[in-house]
């Protein structure tokens, strides 16, 4: 309330208020007006602006949703439900969820949008992001193929193994690879079973075979120095060292015999080596001689077997 004063008399105030909404209904202008008159009809007014804005979002009333990542087979949680208050009126709460897709069918991200706005159009936005990704290889099935000691005729057929995976497709390749072992008769057969998923995912599985073979024998000699059957070779005999050779002509007379024969230094080279009817050393005649190997074989290196085995070989000499 104003009042005023005169030099001349009395003053009177009249008081007049008007109101002009703005674009909204929390947005408006009072303009007030003060108005001082003496007897004499002189004036003076004093106008007052009141400007009534709001510029106030609302703000949500519940703890918001923070960002996550989760693995492709686990339970997406359920959007929370949020409320908003707004400090000039109601405030209603949007909510939106938009997938995009990763670059393989376990990855995505979920984006999910809460937007609340008041009658003035001031928003709060509060958006969650989950991010779903495939980081769990495949798992394969069933029994898988264990470590084995085999002998080289015996090698098991690979088996055709399957697998799964939480969250799509499996491919499975196989491979097969030959390690050389320190001898020619023993080695080791490499299997390998790759299970691959769909985001690149891997898990492996491998089997070794340790192989153990027979002695091979090539059953003829012609030692004439062209390095092609200048001994009696016998594949893979230095795989086992307790070993014994003996050689035997037509007549059934002993031309050779040794202990841990090797292929190198103690070997048959188409001289006689008998003790009793062809001298030492002396070259045999070309024609066919009979052979007794014996030595000990293990397939699986614990349990050993006596093996023999007997043939014909053929000797030429010049």
């Amino acid at each position: 309330m104003l009042t005023a004063t005169d030099n001349c008399g009395t003053a009177t105030v009249t008081f007049n208020e008007t109101r002009v909404d703005g674009g909204c209904p929390n947005n408006y202008s009072i303009t007030r007006t003060w108005t001082s008159s003496d007897s004499c009809g002189n004036t003076v007014a004093h106008t007052q602006t009141i400007t009534v804005e709001d510029t106030t979002a609302p703000v949500f009333n519940e703890v918001l949703p923070a960002d996550i990542t989760v693995e492709c087979n686990s339970i997406i949680p359920a959007p929370t439900t949020l409320t908003a208050t707004d400090n000039c009126g109601a405030a209603s709460v949007q909510f939106d969820e938009e997938t995009i897709n990763g670059s393989c069918p376990g990855n995505a991200e979920i984006i999910r949008t809460w937007r609340t706005m008041d009658a003035c159009g001031n928003e709060n936005v509060h958006i969650q992001t989950i991010t779903v990704i495939d980081t769990t290889p495949p798992v394969f099935e069933g029994i898988l193929p264990q470590n084995l000691s085999v002998e080289c005729g015996s090698i098991p057929v690979a088996q055709t193994l399957t697998a799964t995976d939480s969250c799509g497709e499996v491919t499975i390749t196989f491979e097969e690879n030959e390690v050389e072992g320190d001898c020619k008769s023993k080695y080791e057969l490499i299997r390998t079973w790759t299970a691959t998923d769909s985001c690149g995912n891997t898990t492996t599985h491998t089997q070794t075979l340790n192989l153990n073979c027979h002695v091979k024998v090539f059953n003829a000699v012609s030692p004439d120095g062209d390095g092609s059957n200048d001994i009696f070779y016998l594949e893979g005999i230095e795989c086992f060292p307790n070993n014994s050779v003996e050689i035997f002509n037509r007549w059934g007379a002993k031309v050779f015999e040794t202990q841990g024969y090797d292929n190198t230094s103690n070997v048959f080279r188409g001289r006689s080596e008998g003790r009793n009817t062809i001298s030492k050393n002396e070259e045999l005649p070309t024609g066919t001689y009979f052979y007794v190997l014996h030595y000990d074989f293990s397939s699986d290196g614990n349990q050993t077997e006596k093996i023999e085995k007997t043939g014909y070989l053929y000797v030429v000499n010049k």
